[in-house]
């Protein structure tokens, strides 16, 4: 074989090498990024029951608390509302018209039924007990 085609034939294995590996490591991070629908986004999906997140604001009034740690409020993309109920104890920070995600399953009633349910914040959050005032 001349130097030409070991050259060539290297060249050719390595790239192969390089896409299987760029391949395995970009399907790998699929499995573990998580990225969020808007509400309107939700609502238009078919999801056949699968697990997806949700970003949104919590509507002004609609959080309604039962004495079971079981409570339901409206989340807004300001285009679209949708039903969310939650079982469970909410974050500190979880209160009307500040952000939230929220991941779980909607039903077929557009009422979306959270497994995990977690309050947004901008950058300039700090905790109580290390503000200065």
């Amino acid at each position: 074989m001349k130097k030409k085609h070991k050259r060539l034939l290297l060249i050719t294995v390595i790239f192969f090498i390089l896409n299987f590996a760029f391949f395995f490591i970009l399907s790998k991070l699929k499995e573990n990024i998580s990225f969020f629908y808007t509400v309107s986004e939700a609502i238009s999906l078919s999801t056949d029951d699968k697990v997806i997140r949700i970003g949104g604001m919590v509507v002004e009034g609609s959080i309604d608390k039962d004495k079971n740690s079981r409570f339901s409020f409206k989340m807004t993309d300001f285009n679209n509302e949708i039903k969310v109920e939650y079982n469970g104890i909410p974050p500190a920070m979880f209160t009307e018209s500040n952000g939230v995600i929220v991941k779980g399953r909607i039903t077929h009633n557009n009422t979306f039924i959270a497994d995990e349910l977690l309050a947004k914040h901008d950058e300039k959050y700090m905790p109580k007990k290390y503000k200065f005032s």
